[in-house]
């Protein structure tokens, strides 16, 4: 349950220690490394501060799965008023939802690297410390894996800040930033418990950790890291999973994302969730976007039924035709087939496929009342099963093609999904045709889960994929809908990663900022 983690924040003293507050008191009275760490307790509300920049608006609290990820072929900026910002390529610098992304970032990894530092000193249980070692270690390698992916070369800091005047560090080349990653996690690997120990997803477990590797390895073996070795690793680290016999898929797919709604967890298939708590009322609250921003519109007057949406993603006309099987049942969940102006649904026609909204996080499922108009208390999945599955299925076609055991693990999200198996006289081979069978499945079973950037950059197709939907949506949409063009028009090759923020260009002297910015 949420209050597990709900109850850690609370007593979390020292590493949540940001607020007005502790600026207004004297040095001599702020939590240090000195004074810290000498319980086993310390050490767990440490860990607490190491998760906690995840749930931050700057990350999954909001903008990673919503601003940073609204500019692909599975959903654009649905308002005619946004010719700025990251949605539409058109941004500097000094962004501060790119700052904030960054600071985050690194926060999150100098809270790690204080708790690595100090973790052996105070008397505890050794499989307990282990434990939070582990998790420390992931977190530290996770965040530099977010830094490595959207910024490329960056500073790699694997110490506790000693003094404020120490900011002076120049960026390490991406490699050697993604070499650290895998050492960091491949460390944590047996020192934290099974998703069976743990009976919920919001902490790191042993599977989470080889599935996360798995998805760094596939961003290694893309072209922007250019090391095709790692699809070996990628599909050794698949197979730990699957191998584990931890997870398996849950037979209902709209049932995954209800229960994350309902606070319900299921292990089995997501196995790790950034958790939120709250609806904005009271004094203990971590709330987030999920299926308020870039969910359902719901704009009647009654923001209890559904729960209010804004509306701000429409779903591509791309998207909506992948699912080319009448009988997939992820079409009409993904992409919602409805919308409210009312208490009541008002179906979409069926010509009406430009301005659909997701419907993957339904705020009628929210349990938590009275519902926000701006928050929700819904988890955000950062790892599930299925993902697993079609990491192996595409690490294993790219080093032997498409055997038997690719087939297999795509095949098994399929039939979940009552989408038509790929057997018996439908099996590829080719395997050239299974990488984009492989690509579009990502797309129909991954949608608006913050991945596509992601995985169109690793392919080195995310200008090509823009551009050409630039061309269909200026060529097919209607004429009040083909601004959606704009962010295809906009993009360029700087956008692959973003620009290093201006204020950490201002402290930091070591500092280069990235091309063509």
């Amino acid at each position: 349950m949420k209050k597990i983690i709900y109850i850690l924040i609370i007593t979390a003293i020292f590493p949540l220690a940001s607020c007005k507050k502790f600026l207004d008191v004297a040095p001599t009275d702020f939590l240090s490394p000195l004074n810290y760490y000498s319980t086993e307790q310390e050490v767990e509300n440490a860990l607490t501060g190491v998760y906690d920049p995840l749930g931050r608006e700057a990350m999954y609290g909001r903008y990673l799965f919503t601003t940073l990820a609204y500019g692909n072929d599975e959903g654009l900026r649905s308002a005619l008023a946004t010719t700025t910002g990251l949605e539409v390529f058109n941004y500097t610098p000094s962004d501060g939802i790119v700052g904030n992304l960054w600071t985050s970032c690194y926060q999150g990894i100098d809270r790690a690297n204080d708790l690595l530092a100090n973790i052996s000193k105070p008397k505890m249980d050794e499989t307990k410390r282990n434990r939070i070692r582990g998790e420390a270690l992931f977190l530290r390698g996770y965040y530099y894996f977010l830094l490595a992916d959207n910024w490329g070369d960056v500073p790699l800091k694997l110490s506790p800040t000693v003094s404020a005047s120490d900011v002076d560090i120049k960026s390490s080349p991406k490699m050697e930033v993604f070499e650290q990653i895998l050492k960091d996690m491949e460390t944590a690997e047996p020192l934290v418990s099974t998703a069976t120990e743990l009976k919920f997803s919001g902490r790191i477990s042993k599977t989470t950790i080889e599935g996360v590797m798995a998805r760094v390895c596939l961003t290694m073996a893309g072209s922007q890291v250019n090391d095709p070795g790692k699809l070996n690793d990628a599909l050794k680290w698949a197979e730990k999973v699957v191998q584990s016999k931890e997870h398996s898929l849950n037979p209902d797919y709209k049932q995954i994302f209800i229960n994350q709604s309902k606070d319900i967890y299921d292990v089995k298939e997501s196995m790790w969730e950034i958790e939120f708590y709250g609806n904005g009322i009271g004094s203990y609250n971590e709330t987030s976007w999920v299926g308020v921003w870039g969910g359902i519109l719901a704009s009647g007057p009654d923001l209890q039924t559904p729960g209010y949406g804004y509306g701000a993603l429409y779903a591509t006309n791309k998207l909506y035709n992948l699912y080319t099987d009448a009988a997939d049942v992820r079409r009409d969940w993904n992409i919602s087939p409805y919308y409210f102006t009312t208490t009541k649904p008002t179906n979409f026609t069926a010509t009406q496929l430009y301005n659909r909204y997701p419907g993957k996080w339904r705020r009628e499922y929210e349990v938590v009342t009275p519902k926000s108009k701006n928050t929700s208390s819904t988890n955000f999945p950062v790892l599930r099963y299925a993902d697993v599955l079609l990491m192996l299925a595409e690490a294993e076609n790219e080093l032997n093609g498409p055997t038997q055991k690719a087939h297999d693990a795509l095949n098994e999200v399929r039939a979940r999904a009552h989408a038509s198996e790929f057997k018996g006289t439908t099996v590829i081979t080719d395997k050239i045709v299974f990488r984009q069978v492989i690509q579009d499945e990502r797309a129909r079973e991954l949608a608006f889960e913050a991945l596509r950037d992601h995985d169109l950059k690793r392919w080195g197709i995310f200008i090509s994929t823009m551009k050409d939907l630039s061309k269909n949506i200026t060529a097919s949409y209607p004429a009040n809908l083909k601004f959606l063009a704009l962010a295809g028009n906009n993009i360029a090759n700087r956008h692959l990663y973003l620009p290093i923020p201006s204020l950490e260009l201002s402290l930091n002297k070591a500092i280069k900022q990235n091309p063509d910015w």
